[in-house]
């Protein structure tokens, strides 16, 4: 493929994300993308013919890159302590990264069938065995009575709200917390993420 093309092509993509994350699927034109990539509405569909191949695209590529997340927490082969550190702060810096990217796959496998579908078919390979591993080392400190006897369940749903939930509330608390610049809204996200890990594991302490 031409430098040019390749250009093209990743205009178009990068367009079509910021079009879908702020409009979904339903609501997003492709004329409005086109005007975003800087290239004609023609050109877009020569690159992509429609508008449902576009979204799969993006879709896509964004479900993958979450199952890549827990592969890489995985790999690190550490104890539950550590694992569940590590899991905590990459959710956190993975959504950090992608703001809008978990109410865009909500919103999608929501409201779609197929994506829904597509979702789990492409996460659970890598999210099943994730979890496996993890309640494994979960069930073992809680037969040896080093951690309070919750539920495996509820201890996720407490990582993922609790993450998921900053990043919901920084556009409507961004002003009122005086996140005006660049390096208070790093400070502020490096001590959240902190504050999150510090929550769940004093939560689990006997």
């Amino acid at each position: 493929m031409r430098k040019n093309e390749t250009e093209s092509k990743q205009k178009i993509l990068e367009a079509a994300e910021a079009e879908f994350f702020e409009k979904g699927f339903g609501n997003a034109k492709t004329v409005s993308i086109a005007k975003r990539a800087g290239i004609s509405h023609t050109m877009l569909h020569y690159y992509y013919s429609t508008k449902e191949e576009l979204f799969q695209r993006i879709f896509k590529e964004k479900v993958q890159l979450i199952s890549q997340m827990f592969n890489v927490v995985l790999e690190q082969n550490a104890d539950f302590t550590e694992t569940l550190r590590l899991l905590i702060e990459t959710q956190f810096n993975f959504v950090a990264k992608n703001p809008q990217l978990p109410m865009f796959i909500f919103r999608e496998i929501l409201s779609n069938e197929e994506n829904r579908q597509w979702a789990v078919q492409t996460l659970y390979p890598h999210l099943l065995p994730f979890l496996s591993a993890l309640e494994k080392m979960f069930n073992a400190e809680l037969s040896k009575g080093t951690i309070s006897p919750v539920t495996f369940q509820n201890l996720l749903m407490n990582v993922i709200s609790l993450n998921i939930s900053v990043f919901i509330a920084l556009p409507i608390l961004k002003e009122a917390l005086h996140l005006d610049s660049n390096e208070k809204m790093e400070k502020f996200l490096v001590e959240r993420r902190e504050s999150n890990v510090q929550f769940i594991l004093n939560a689990l302490r006997t």
